[in-house]
């Protein structure tokens, strides 16, 4: 099957009802679910030119995080488009100001 054979309508390979009933199977046997510790891939890279990973093993073990602060997505820089209200499908036209119209 290739990318471009893809069935809306086909049928998934397992169901939810599925899954859900294989996963109480295997708690009603005593299995249990374990939360693992964060890890690396096996092939870790970088997504620089110089394929280095920006973290180390024993960093990302430990939870290290960037250094760089969360943006400020309430920030509100005023004269940009926010400010025009451009009543719908009205497409903003430059008016040059000449020196007799100032």
């Amino acid at each position: 099957m290739g990318i471009y054979d893809y069935d809306k309508d086909a049928k998934p390979k397992m169901s939810k009802e599925e899954s859900d009933e294989m996963m109480k199977k295997f708690l009603d046997k005593g299995g249990k679910v374990q939360k693992l510790k964060p890890g690396s891939a096996a092939v870790l890279g970088s997504m620089d030119k110089s394929g280095k990973p920006a973290y180390s093993k024993e960093e990302i073990e430990k939870g290290i995080t960037g250094k760089t602060p969360r943006p400020d997505y309430k920030n509100y820089k005023p004269n940009t488009y926010h400010d025009y209200d451009l009543g719908g499908d009205k497409i903003p036209v430059y008016e040059p100001k000449g020196k007799d119209n100032q």
